[in-house]
């Protein structure tokens, strides 16, 4: 690829490879003796043909109006998208591409109803996990320069445990685990909670090693399960997902004041919106690197608070 004589502190653009559509772009800099050179090019708005294609394959069916045409459709996008994501040959623009796909497929579910199967669920985790392998991260840092992408993609996650909630029956639960990240997914009558909740469950079958291995861990009180309101009919149904991610951390976009993430990320959500109570939620995570000889986990113990 080619790039035009351009002047330091500008950009110059081209077009992307052949096998994708967009623009790819790269800054010429100076050094700090004065000599101009070219910064790595930029691929955050290179888009692989066989992701467009699948982007428009996912408005064909956000056009249709059945419910179980639109929901089967999703499964065979999810399918697609995990199928592609395997291959690990993707631009920076790629990543984008992906967490908007997975946002649609999201939303598809929700307006239509859609109870996603085991298969869809097992499928859209795999994609994630996929997208957070740690040989990406920096096609994540060229795209975030754009977009947050890493940040929307856990707003999606989030949605998406939702959705699989609502179709599970009282005291079921999911327990996925990929290579990046382990999830467990439950749906709790309050009135069976009789004790806090541990995540991750180490000893629990099939469980990946560097989950088992870890000092990670987060422990949601049984006190937390009560309604919002007290006159609520019955016994309310809460659905509490939670998430462990290995390698997110080093996704997420660089915070402004010069520090960085240094451990795993756990994400914990709870639905409906629990009562504020005293209630604590410990979560202790291990650092990654050694900050100092005698700080090894931080541990963190909050009180539960809306939003």
């Amino acid at each position: 690829m080619l790039w035009r004589r351009t002047p330091s502190g500008e950009l110059a653009f081209n077009r992307c490879p052949p096998n994708a559509t967009g623009t790819t772009s790269r800054r010429c800099s100076l050094d700090h003796r004065g000599v101009a050179y070219w910064e790595q090019p930029s691929y955050a708005r290179c888009i692989a043909n066989e992701y467009r294609y699948l982007q428009q394959s996912v408005q064909g069916h956000l056009a249709k109006g059945q419910r179980n045409l639109a929901g089967d459709g999703m499964s065979q996008v999810t399918k697609v998208l995990l199928d592609l994501t395997q291959r690990r040959n993707f631009y920076a623009g790629d990543l984008l591409s992906s967490v908007e796909i997975l946002r649609n497929v999201t939303d598809t579910f929700k307006r239509a109803s859609y109870e996603p199967s085991s298969d869809d669920v097992q499928n859209f985790f795999q994609i994630i996990s996929n997208l957070l392998e740690e040989e990406n991260r920096e096609k994540w840092e060229d795209a975030q320069q754009i977009y947050p992408g890493s940040v929307e993609l856990m707003q999606v996650i989030e949605e998406f445990i939702h959705i699989v909630g609502l179709g599970m029956k009282d005291f079921h639960n999911a327990y996925l685990m990929t290579g990046n990240l382990v999830a467990n997914i439950q749906r709790l009558p309050a009135v069976s909670v009789m004790t806090d909740i541990n995540f991750p469950m180490k000893g629990r079958k099939g469980m990946v090693d560097w989950a088992r291995n870890s000092e990670d861990k987060v422990v949601i009180p049984k006190g937390i399960f009560v309604p919002q309101t007290a006159d609520m009919d019955g016994s309310p149904v809460f659905i509490l997902g939670m998430v462990l991610y290995k390698t997110l951390g080093l996704m997420l976009p660089a915070p402004r004041n010069n520090t960085a993430v240094n451990s795993k990320v756990i994400a914990v959500t709870v639905r409906p919106e629990p009562r504020v109570t005293e209630a604590q939620l410990e979560i202790e995570l291990a650092h990654l690197a050694n900050v100092s000889t005698s700080q090894i986990s931080t541990r963190f113990t909050n009180t539960i608070q809306r939003g």
